[in-house]
């Protein structure tokens, strides 16, 4: 009987000299073992450690023609209307787009959060600073941006019924009275300015016009529906010897409106929903539809004059608006060359619009199924040279 070889039969076995198959392998298995090890402790730190930035994203957006939830449970329209009559607005929608941002000087995002955030398409990292400049806390922030949007709203309403023929008053009244100021012991928040130093202050490029001195000035106030005279000595900042003497209080600019318009669209802040706000009105106060159906998306600030502005992160705004199927987008047109940066996502057709008269026809026009030719696009505005923002 002869004995086999146990050895398969092929090439002999070669081997590195004086190294054992088993151990090659053990020491292969060692490096992997030490390699996952370094992976789990690096992934530890990063997610552990906080990094300096922010991070903007895509937020909801909502429909400015339709409702909004309020805090029992129920539901009101985002705008509220009173004193005019107002028509059906049909099928269609004006969404405002928002933004949401991850991140505060004491909450601030992990290393992995941000990693992830680089990589996204639609979300920028940003340093903390772009959001928190040093010293302003979190409550100063929401307060900046609750301004902002209150002041959108009453920019939004005055434009729309200006474009509507409605008279819009302008009043300029007292937000705030320093501690310190020259007005301490006179005026009061609230006070309605008339007249300073005889000049009528309704707006503010009167405010920016006057020229103070550190004189006794006559400041005439609407207080409680009384008009009210108070005696004022502007005072000159001792720290900047070249700056003109002040009456040491805040002005807000505010407006008379015909008619009752409110707008709540809950817990959101900033500049930039004044465009669609001011379609929206316009839309629920005209007969008809004036989306003719279409789902419309958009942004951009406004002023009462019905200029349409730059706003920030409107990238993210893009990326939500091809998420909710949107028909075509509006945006200002000095934000086009960031609209185009890095291509426009889901080949979304994108209008350029820089006045509320622009925003309408590129609306109307679509929503009669006309051609859109004529219309100006983000490629148009930056081709054209339109300063940017």
């Amino acid at each position: 009987m002869t004995e086999r070889d146990p050895r398969p039969e092929g090439p002999p076995l070669t081997t590195i000299e004086g190294e054992h198959p088993n151990r090659r392998r053990w020491g292969s298995e060692r490096i992997g073992k030490w390699l996952l090890i370094v992976g789990v402790v690096l992934l530890v730190v990063l997610t552990l450690t906080p990094a300096p930035y922010v991070i903007r994203q895509p937020g909801p957006a909502f429909n400015a023609l339709g409702e909004q939830e309020t805090d029992d449970g129920g539901s009101q329209e985002v705008i509220q209307i009173d004193g005019a009559e107002t028509y059906d607005t049909g099928d269609g929608s004006l969404y405002v787009m928002t933004v949401n941002i991850v991140g505060t000087p004491q909450s601030q995002p992990n290393w992995l959060q941000v990693l992830g955030a680089w990589l996204t398409p639609g979300k920028d990292v940003l340093p903390v600073e772009a959001y928190y400049p040093d010293g302003t806390t979190i409550e100063q922030r929401n307060e900046e941006t609750a301004l902002m949007m209150t002041q959108a709203q009453d920019t939004a309403i005055a434009a729309a019924l200006t474009e509507l023929g409605y008279e819009v008053g302008e009043q300029m009244t007292v937000a705030e009275v320093a501690d310190d100021g020259a007005a301490v012991d006179a005026l009061k928040v609230g006070d309605e300015i008339v007249t300073i130093g005889g000049t009528p202050v309704t707006n503010m490029e009167q405010l920016q016009a006057l020229e103070l001195t550190e004189e006794p000035t006559e400041v005439v106030v609407m207080r409680g529906g009384e008009e009210v005279t108070e005696t004022i000595t502007p005072k000159a900042n001792d720290a900047d010897p070249e700056a003109r003497p002040l009456l040491g209080i805040t002005l807000q600019f505010t407006y008379d409106f015909p008619i009752d318009v409110d707008i709540e669209l809950g817990n959101v802040g900033g500049p930039s929903a004044g465009m669609m706000f001011a379609l929206a009105t316009y839309d629920k106060l005209t007969e008809g539809s004036l989306t003719g159906g279409d789902n419309v998306t958009g942004t951009g600030t406004i002023s009462d004059d019905g200029t349409v502005g730059a706003i920030g992160g409107i990238r993210q705004k893009l990326y939500q608006a091809v998420e909710l199927g949107a028909d075509y987008f509006i945006a200002p047109d000095s934000n086009c060359a960031e609209v185009l940066d890095g291509g426009i996502p889901g080949d979304m057709t994108v209008y350029a619009v820089d006045s509320l008269d622009e925003a309408l026809e590129v609306v109307e026009t679509n929503a009669d199924d006309a051609d859109t030719a004529e219309l100006r696009t983000c490629e148009d505005a930056v081709a054209a040279g339109v300063p940017q923002s």
